[in-house]
């Protein structure tokens, strides 16, 4: 949506869209969403691990499709996540199923990660395909709303709000990066978890997580 706003004033548009009765009722679904997977079993938070190690360079719909089948697996090794990758149309099966292979054996590490101050450090030091764009996604989705999902929807989004060209290489320009996009959720009143479904709609005309 922002492709036919470049010359427009991006405030008006944010204001828009948080003005927009509908899209923050869906807003605020999902934050109900998140939330209660908080408290959930240590099973269903590797689930939403999953999930966005899927959606790195691919779709979020493609993930959600994926994360779906592989649910009915009870033994995730690398063939049996393969084929299942297979069964959904997944382009990168090989390197993903390996990356979920090792990933569910430190599950049972999720929960002690999770109650360090660290721990989206530790999940990208800790789980394969997850970097910090992954593991903020993955936080967000459980109920830790302090974190930006920086993807590319956001950053497109940030060089055109901040006229600059935003682009992240390192875990020093995602950092730097984070903090601007933090300033722009606080000058809105969302935290950032949040915000990114906001920015996402206006980008994409689409909320899914």
């Amino acid at each position: 949506m922002i492709k036919n706003h470049l010359e427009g004033d991006l405030r008006i548009l944010i204001n828009r869209t948080v003005e927009d009765n509908d899209v923050m009722e869906k807003v605020k679904i999902k934050e109900r969403e998140f939330l209660s997977l908080k408290s959930s079993s240590i099973e269903r938070k590797f689930s939403e691990l999953v999930f966005c190690t899927l959606t790195a360079n691919t779709s979020a719909e493609m993930g959600l499709r994926c994360q779906e089948y592989l649910q009915s697996i009870e033994n995730y090794s690398m063939q049996n996540v393969r084929e299942k990758l297979i069964e959904c149309k997944y382009r990168f099966r090989n390197t993903r199923a390996r990356y979920i292979e090792h990933n569910r054996k430190k599950m049972n590490l999720l929960d002690d990660f999770l109650e360090r101050e660290d721990r989206r450090e530790l999940l990208v030091e800790n789980y394969m395909g997850i970097g910090m764009k992954e593991a903020s996604h993955f936080l967000r989705n459980i109920g830790y709303f302090q974190y930006s999902i920086l993807d590319k929807h956001i950053q497109r989004f940030l060089s055109t709000y901040y006229n600059e060209n935003i682009r992240i290489r390192n875990p020093k320009d995602y950092y730097n990066i984070e903090r601007k996009f933090i300033i722009l959720s606080e000058e809105y009143g969302f935290p950032p978890g949040i915000m990114d479904l906001i920015i996402w709609y206006i980008m994409t005309g689409k909320i899914i997580k």
